[in-house]
């Protein structure tokens, strides 16, 4: 079936989904090219800017299985970026902290972002668009239980 013959819905869920992931690719780019940093290791970094996480937390906000949080970690780890710690309320649990180069790394990858979302988002949708798509995007969450 043509997209033209396609449910509107269908088409605009598709053409957001291929334009997220294109976005996240072209991001992911400019953030190993400019800051050193992969897609995951920025997104990581941003929550534990908000506070020290454990390793799971820090997997359900990634969206990553247990092992795949692992490898990120230890990727920021070797970086000089975070560091981890024992619980102390829970011995088999690991506590993930950023560090104060993290903190820099994560600022130098805030700027690229910015930089590459201007150029590929902010200078095509106006800000009554953006509101709308906010708002589809938050109401198609909610209705799935999560949230941003």
């Amino acid at each position: 079936m043509g997209s033209e013959e396609q449910p509107l819905w269908r088409r605009a869920a598709t053409h957001t989904l291929h334009t997220s992931l294109l976005m996240k690719g072209m991001l992911e780019d400019a953030l190993v090219e400019r800051a050193g940093l992969l897609f995951a290791d920025n997104e990581a970094l941003l929550h534990l800017e908000e506070a020290p996480l454990r390793m799971s937390d820090i997997a359900d906000r990634l969206i990553l299985s247990r092992g795949g949080t692992t490898k990120v970690v230890d990727r920021l780890e070797e970086m000089g970026f975070v560091t981890r710690r024992p619980n102390s309320q829970d011995r088999r649990a690991t506590i993930v902290e950023i560090t104060e180069a993290g903190r820099d790394a994560r600022a130098r990858a805030r700027a690229v972002i910015d930089a590459e979302l201007e150029d590929m988002w902010a200078r095509h949708v106006s800000d009554e668009e953006a509101r709308v798509l906010i708002e589809v995007a938050d109401r198609v969450l909610r209705a799935r239980g999560r949230h941003l």
